[in-house]
């Protein structure tokens, strides 16, 4: 009874307020009771520790509150996903239908009406990202997912100003874009970068963004983890050397935004969440590689890389069969030379799948990542020594290096639905590592759909980033080569794809 009379003398103050009435009301039923001498929870004294922690999250939202800015694109149709993945909700789990979607890596980008992922509705789809400012002309850092096939980006400052934006820059190797403020502020307020060299894991970060179509908002946490990407991690993008593990809890729309130190200086990028069973943790590319790409994309619009060639793999990463193949006298460690890039460096050189490579340079090589960050390191033209093994036999040759091909560059050039081999699409050869994350067997041959372009053949026969394609007109492929070499014959009618993806297996027509 009393609670219902407290609730009723609450309503009509708050209703008398709102008509600008006089209302008068009895003291405080609480006070009443603490006056009469009920017990009351006490008072409990804050350690100096955990108040000079709360001050320092405090003090770092506030010095970085002026430079992180929130990134709204628009894209002119729908693209039929993020790429190399599902939009995911804010509990991590895909919309579409109630499809579960594999634990692999998925960029945290906020996409469609209210940022809440799900269908594409017909018409300008938009897209909510996250940035900081590095500099007085009005540059910006984010991910390249976040303004990949904008027609129209806004960016909003935390004084909920807005500005019109363009796209300076964007690197798909390192999943890093620049966008320029039309007409920057005068009073813009630079972001601090720091060393992310000097991080250490345990060390307390703060994550700053824009998730779930909420302003600027902090998380903290730790640094859970740091060193070279994982397997799946090369989904998003393939010459990131090393992430940073956090648990701060990270949201869609947090991509792009700042992973910052209790110093208030910007140590990473936040880029990635890997949603599985264990729960979700956030991935950020270090603020030193970040800082050397936006540079390139300042100055000339792109960076240019360094390549072999080759699609690479530890051999302590093959499975059962693969090693069999190899033989016993195969070495325990190595780069496994999983496929080559046709008329590649390393192909011309003489390289072929089923190598593995010991040592490059004289130097000894455990794995595929000491290949990728030993010719990151070169320049383009630079001649490498290659020590590797054959059918049991040691041999070596030497390498020119070449420029990576820019995917972006070819696409916009060649325009929607002509790049990729004119269908509209990305794909990567089928591993043992993607199939299963995909929930196929390890053993399953084909190509996964990486990215679909808007408007073209592969979107409009229904191609999802997540597809495997695992037959082209009835007959099996077991790569990306053999499914692009199939699709450039002619066919009047279009190609018939077989597909595995969430729904099971399909058939799709491509024209």
């Amino acid at each position: 009874m009393i609670r219902t009379q407290s609730r009723v003398l609450l309503a009509v103050a708050v209703f008398g307020a709102a008509l600008g009435l006089a209302v008068r009301t009895p003291p405080s039923l609480f006070a009443t009771a603490t006056a009469a001498g009920a017990a009351v929870t006490p008072k409990t004294e804050v350690p100096n520790e955990a108040r000079a922690l709360s001050h320092a999250f405090s003090n770092v939202a506030k010095a970085l509150g002026s430079s992180v800015v929130r990134i709204e694109v628009e894209v002119g149709s729908p693209r039929g996903g993020a790429p190399h993945g599902r939009m995911p909700n804010d509990d991590g789990e895909d919309n579409e239908g109630g499809n579960e979607v594999p634990p692999f890596f998925r960029h945290f980008f906020q996409f469609g009406p209210g940022g809440g992922g799900g269908m594409p509705e017909p018409g300008p789809q938009h897209g909510v990202g996250s940035g900081f400012i590095i500099d007085n002309n009005g540059d910006v850092i984010t991910n390249r997912h976040v303004v990949q096939g904008a027609t129209k980006v806004t960016v909003t400052m935390n004084d909920g100003k807005e500005y019109t934006a363009h796209v300076v820059g964007k690197d798909v190797q390192t999943d890093v874009a620049v966008v320029r403020l039309e007409h920057p502020p005068s009073n813009l307020v630079v972001a601090r970068l720091g060393d992310s060299d000097r991080l250490d894991v345990g060390e307390w970060v703060v994550a700053i963004g824009s998730p779930l179509g909420l302003e600027q908002t902090v998380t903290a946490g730790i640094v859970s983890g740091k060193g070279r990407p994982g397997r799946h991690v090369q989904m998003s993008g393939k010459r990131v050397r090393g992430y940073i593990q956090t648990d701060a809890k990270i949201n869609p729309g947090n991509s792009g935004g700042p992973l910052v130190n209790l110093e208030g200086e910007v140590v990473g990028v936040n880029t990635l969440i890997q949603v599985g069973a264990g729960g979700a943790y956030g991935f950020a590319i270090p603020i030193n590689e970040v800082r050397h790409v936006a540079q390139g994309l300042v100055k000339d619009g792109r960076v240019r890389y360094p390549y072999l060639g080759l699609m690479l793999t530890d051999v302590k990463d093959l499975d059962d069969a693969q090693k069999t193949r190899l033989g016993k006298t195969a070495p325990p460690n190595g780069a496994f030379v999983a496929e080559l890039t046709p008329g590649g460096p390393a192909g011309k050189a003489g390289m072929r799948p089923g190598d593995v490579i010991t040592e490059v340079n004289e130097r000894k090589i455990a794995g595929a990542g000491d290949v990728v960050d030993y010719v990151s390191n070169q320049t383009i033209g630079a001649r490498v020594l290659l020590r590797y093994v054959r059918d049991g036999r040691a041999a070596q040759t030497q390498v020119a290096l070449g420029e990576l091909p820019d995917e972006d560059a070819r696409q916009s050039a060649e325009g929607p639905g002509e790049g990729q081999g004119k269908i509209g699409m990305a794909l990567q050869t089928l591993t043992p590592d993607v199939a299963a994350s995909l929930g196929m067997e390890r053993g399953t041959k084909g190509a996964v759909v990486t990215d679909v372009l808007a408007g073209s053949p592969a979107e409009k026969a229904g191609l999802r980033p997540g597809d495997a394609i695992v037959e082209v007109d009835r007959r099996p492929v077991a790569s990306a080569d053999e499914v692009v070499s199939a699709l450039r014959s002619g066919q009047r009618n279009g190609h018939l794809l077989r597909v595995r993806g969430a729904n099971g297996t399909r058939f799709v027509t491509v024209k």
